[in-house]
């Protein structure tokens, strides 16, 4: 019994490792085979019944997972008070994609209370090694990910990130958003791989899966892959100039130099190498549609070259981008529909204020090929949907485990400052701050697996005070 207990666990756990290969199948079902609902979502469904029964499971002999179990029912009553207010507040009212909006919002959740519970037992039961487990199943997960992108460029096979104007592939994976916040979350554990294994400045084998998926990430031409290496890249590289002053004994010394001298060569690289990347000229097809021109305007001059005084009086100089562009060039148009549902939910009933609004807002009837829109910032989208009352019960549990996280390293922190806490750290913060600005990370089931899996396991290996896993 304990034996199939044992196994579970691991088969639950272990079916992070899997992500990459589920996002496969869903471009195939997408592409290839005409189905109601593609392969990612049947998985993907069929893993978060698991999961809940799992904690239901649990519910019946631990405190901790009872209290889990509460919360989850509270966010299903917060679930089916937005439904009935949708329901007789919008018209229309779409129930089938207003129901997938609600699986995809609470997946998150369920899936970290669930990793929460498994991760706990399994340390207590049979001392598994949560951080080791986070690494090699993130690891082997951003191998994947990069042997798909080589093999769908060697083969002509990848498909464009981008309609027109901009440049940009996916690989094998259909959805660009998705697959480049999946990445950015994942490269920070894929270098604290790198880290830990480094001995010399000689030895830049383990560096390998960082570059590797570093290179995809920049197949991408988006701002966050980009943004994602340069925040891990510095992180490590001012992380360990921090950890020379306090780092003595000889090994581990020099491996912080080692991973100081390796981090600054990367940077330059990146840095040498970006005017050759995608996004260096999406950047520019970005600033062309919104008819910024970084030129200077030409000056008028004598026979001689001299410059002419201006006619009449000086105007005074515009700057080249204006906020509201700098704002769309930032946030790629998110901030229109941000704009827009702000005058909804002025102008919602105080059932919708509170309850809020459900999936994209109080919507028309859309036009043929125009698809309802949501804001594309998860936060947002969060406070629009399930609005006040919602928004603060959905955004408690990552508070308060993060805040207890933060807590206890601050409390400890010439004990606990080492690149385990400093890389989970960025990709739990690079993990908000795209679900904050580009979405697709808190409400894409396919990504917020690994913000679930890396919040839960941060919370394990940290429960007794100490976060100083043994990586080596």
């Amino acid at each position: 019994m304990e034996l199939n207990r044992h196994n579970i666990m691991l088969a639950l756990v272990a079916f992070v490792m899997i992500q990459p290969i589920i996002d496969v199948l869903t471009t195939a079902s997408l592409l290839f085979i005409d189905l109601p609902l593609t392969l990612g979502v049947i998985i993907r469904l069929a893993y978060l019944a698991a999961m809940a029964v799992w904690i239901l499971n649990e519910s019946r002999k631990s405190k901790r997972a009872r209290l889990y179990l509460l919360y989850l029912a509270g966010l299903a009553v917060f679930v089916i008070i937005n439904f009935i207010v949708g329901y007789t507040v919008k018209e229309p009212f779409y129930i089938v994609q207003e129901l997938t909006y609600y699986t995809k919002v609470v997946y998150f959740h369920v899936l970290f209370f669930g990793f929460l519970l498994i991760l706990e037992a399994m340390k207590k039961e049979d001392g598994s090694d949560t951080a080791r487990q986070l690494v090699n199943y993130f690891l082997i997960a951003s191998l994947t990910i990069s042997v798909v992108f080589i093999i769908a460029h060697l083969t002509g096979t990848s498909m464009a990130n981008y309609a027109r104007s901009k440049e940009g592939w996916t690989g094998w994976f259909y959805a660009g958003n998705e697959i480049g916040a999946s990445m950015s979350i994942l490269l920070p554990i894929t270098a604290l791989f790198a880290v830990y294994k480094q001995t010399t400045t000689r030895k830049f084998l383990h560096w390998l899966p960082f570059v590797l998926l570093s290179l995809a990430m920049l197949a991408l031409g988006t701002k966050v892959g980009y943004g994602g290496i340069l925040i891990v890249l510095l992180s490590i590289f001012f992380g360990s100039l921090l950890l020379l002053l306090t780092t003595k004994e000889y090994p581990a010394r020099q491996r912080v130099k080692a991973n100081s001298f390796v981090s600054l060569l990367l940077l330059i690289a990146l840095v040498v190498s970006t005017p050759f990347t995608p996004v260096f000229g999406n950047m520019y097809a970005h600033l062309d549609i919104l008819g910024i021109s970084l030129e200077k305007p030409q000056v008028p001059v004598d026979e001689d070259g001299n410059q002419l005084p201006p006619d009449g009086e000086e105007e005074p100089e515009e700057p080249l981008i204006n906020a509201e562009q700098f704002e769309n060039l930032v946030f790629s148009s998110r901030e229109t529909y941000k704009a827009d549902y702000i005058e909804q939910f002025k102008d919602a009933p105080i059932s919708q204020k509170l309850f809020g609004m459900g999936f994209a807002g109080n919507y028309d009837v859309p036009g043929p090929h125009k698809p309802l829109k949501m804001i594309e910032m998860d936060f947002h989208d969060w406070f629009f949907s399930f609005g006040i009352l919602g928004f603060i019960y959905m955004v408690a549990p990552i508070v308060w485990f993060a805040g207890k996280f933060i807590i206890k390293f601050v409390t400890n922190l010439k004990e606990n400052f080492n690149y385990f806490s400093i890389l989970t750290g960025v990709a739990f913060l690079v993990g908000i701050g795209i679900a904050y600005t580009a979405g697709h990370t808190l409400t894409a089931p396919s990504v917020s697996v690994w913000l679930a899996f890396l919040l839960a396991a941060v919370t394990v290996v940290s429960k007794d005070g100490t976060i100083k896993p043994d990586l080596e």
